[in-house]
C-alpha cells in the first residue's frame, strides 16, 4: 500500500483540506449555537458529511480509482449544504431582533450569520470539486 503522492499535491486534494477545514468550523459554530429544532439536522448532517470526507480523503490517498465515488459524493455534499444553508438562513433571520445594543439576553445572531457563511462556502468548495472531476 503505497500513499499517492500525485493526488496529495493536487488541487483536488486541497479542496478536500478545505472542505474539512470549513466543515469543522461550521461544526463548531453550530454546536456552539445552543441546539433546537432542525439545528439538529443541520449539526448530524455536517458532522456525517465531514466524516465522510475525511474517510474518502484518505481512501483516495492510498488508492486511486475512487473519483466515481468521490464524485457522487461532492454532489450529495453540495445539495445537503444548500439545504442546510437554507436553514442557517432561517434562524439567522428568526435571531435578527436580538442583534441590538443593550440586549441582556443571550444572542446567537452573530454564530448563526458566521455558520450560514460557512454552509455557503461549503456549498461550493464541494460544488467546484464536482465540478472539476466531471471536467477534469
Amino acid at each position: 500500500m503505497n500513499l499517492n503522492w500525485c493526488y496529495l499535491y493536487s488541487p483536488v486534494a486541497m479542496l478536500r483540506l478545505l472542505q474539512l477545514l470549513v466543515g469543522a468550523a461550521f461544526i463548531i459554530l453550530t454546536s456552539k449555537s445552543g441546539f433546537h429544532g432542525p439545528v439538529y439536522f443541520a449539526l448530524f448532517m455536517s458532522a456525517f458529511f465531514c466524516l465522510m470526507t475525511l474517510i474518502l480523503f484518505f481512501i483516495s490517498l492510498f488508492y486511486k480509482h475512487w473519483w466515481r465515488v468521490n464524485e457522487i459524493h461532492d454532489l450529495l455534499a453540495a445539495a445537503l449544504y444548500i439545504a442546510l444553508m437554507a436553514i442557517m438562513i432561517d434562524q439567522t433571520l428568526r435571531q435578527s431582533y436580538c442583534n441590538f445594543e443593550g440586549n441582556p439576553l443571550p444572542c446567537a445572531y452573530n454564530v448563526f450569520l458566521g455558520a450560514t457563511f460557512c454552509s455557503g462556502f461549503c456549498f461550493g468548495l464541494y460544488l467546484l470539486s464536482a465540478l472539476y472531476r466531471f471536467y477534469a
